[in-house]
């Protein structure tokens, strides 16, 4: 079996891009996250729209203790949040160098096993010669089963 069927064509980040670039890019696939593919052609990092968010738009002590935080928590306030400017930002400073990859030709356990090391719910598929194939998740490997045995 190979994990290229379950994949889901995506654009792949770049050096340089904006913010809205990534957002129209992440929006289009239907994916929260894109790989990073650095200058050289090898793909170093992801790029994803909650990490952006979180490091923008919300206070580390908001993040610390979102668990106490209440339903009505109008007396406090996020920082200001130009939406032009963040969508206008590179995305250069925010991308994550850890990054989740699989093989065309590894077997479905060993995607899962990634990602559950990971923790996350999705996989870039990568071949040797450093070409992206796509994002496998865990809802695309869901659609794929269904698809195969749908009655």
């Amino acid at each position: 079996m190979n994990l290229i069927e379950f994949a889901v064509p995506t654009a792949a980040a770049f050096p340089g891009m904006t913010v809205r670039e990534l957002f129209t890019e992440c929006v289009k696939a239907n994916s929260a996250v894109l790989p990073f593919q650095a200058a050289s052609g090898k793909f170093t990092g992801r790029a994803s729209i909650r990490h952006i968010l979180g490091e923008v738009c919300i206070p580390e002590a908001m993040i610390e203790h979102a668990r106490l935080l209440g339903d009505t928590i109008t007396a406090l306030q996020f920082p200001p949040i130009r939406e032009k400017e963040l969508l206008d930002m590179t995305i250069d400073e925010f991308i994550i160098e850890d990054i989740p990859t699989i093989t065309p030709a590894s077997p479905m356990v060993k995607a899962l096993a990634v990602m559950q090391s990971y923790s996350t719910s999705y996989l870039f598929v990568i071949d040797d010669e450093h070409n992206y194939h796509g994002t496998l998740s865990t809802v695309s490997l869901a659609r794929r089963f269904l698809d195969r045995n749908s009655p």
